[in-house]
């Protein structure tokens, strides 16, 4: 998971030492899926989208496959998608249907702009300014998916929506100015441009998951809110310098608004990488669970 983090925030109150904590069970996967199947149980059994699904990894798709006439599987790559439905009996992939989209529907008009400004860009500072100025200027856009679903479930996805951005717009700039890409990295006017946009698009995001539910239906809105890189330690404890923020706020119920109303919450940890040996680094992600009614007036 790539991101543009904030500082690190120090967690022990004391800057000179790191903060140390026991090591994490793995358990991220277990508790998505058991989260995802709880809601599922809960709405009619009509239809369902997972929005960002990848390969499913933390997704119960044999579930809501069993549960549901029709599961929607959305990604902006296909081959992710392909390998979750090969996990599936034949009778399951009958009840699948696969919607390659980019969800913000901004990508790919930014690149394109992007692309063309660098074209005649003269040196690596004045491109990332222009850069900036085409990705400050750029409205969020919407979903490219319609449709209403009993059980929509976005696991997530609102850190992730504006990254593959980010990295197309950092390979364009890298083809133009070879052995350059730190300047890019290091313009204040290029991170606050794409920090901005990533704001816009979760907004959006949010406004747009209501258009999909149907009535009596419910959504699973689940985030890594902040991660930590991890060291085992000699003495077996991990110890980390601090936490990085992945969204405007490290609490995801300040996404939600008077237009939903909270049913569940959930939060556990995932490990990913998990130092086996002390020097070796891992992530730790907080990672908080909304199941949302959206409120009809």
């Amino acid at each position: 998971m790539s991101h543009d983090p904030q500082q690190p925030a120090d967690l022990s109150g004391n800057a000179r030492e790191p903060y140390r904590l026991n090591p994490i069970v793995l358990r991220h996967q277990e508790e998505s899926r058991r989260w995802i199947a709880r809601a599922a149980d809960a709405v009619a059994a009509c239809r369902a989208i997972v929005l960002g699904a990848g390969a499913c990894e933390e997704i119960p798709l044999a579930e809501l496959v069993a549960r549901f006439g029709l599961v929607t599987l959305n990604d902006v790559e296909l081959a992710p998608l392909e390998r979750a439905v090969a996990r599936l009996d034949t009778q399951g992939r009958e009840k699948i249907d696969l919607q390659v989209a980019d969800l913000t529907g901004t990508a790919q008009p930014l690149l394109e702009k992007i692309g063309n400004a660098l074209q005649t860009a003269a040196d690596p500072g004045s491109a990332s300014e222009r850069m900036a100025e085409i990705v400050a200027s750029q409205a969020a856009g919407g979903l490219l998916l319609a449709g209403k679903y009993d059980l929509v479930v976005a696991s997530c996805v609102l850190s992730q929506l504006h990254v593959g951005l980010a990295h197309q717009a950092a390979d364009l700039f890298a083809i133009r100015f070879p052995g350059k890409l730190e300047q890019l990295r290091g313009a204040e006017c290029w991170t606050t441009a794409l920090y901005r946009l990533a704001r816009r698009i979760e907004a959006r995001f949010i406004d747009d998951l209501i258009g999909l539910v149907a009535d009596g239906g419910l959504i699973y809105l689940s985030e890594s809110v902040q991660m930590c890189y991890v060291e085992r330690t000699p003495s077996g404890p991990w110890q980390t310098k601090g936490t990085y923020r992945m969204l405007r706020s490290t609490d995801l119920s300040d996404y939600v608004d008077g237009r939903f109303s909270i049913a569940q919450r959930g939060r556990w940890e995932w490990v990913v990488s998990p130092p086996a040996e002390a020097g070796q680094t891992g992530r730790l992600y907080d990672v908080q669970a909304l199941v949302l009614r959206v409120s009809r007036v």
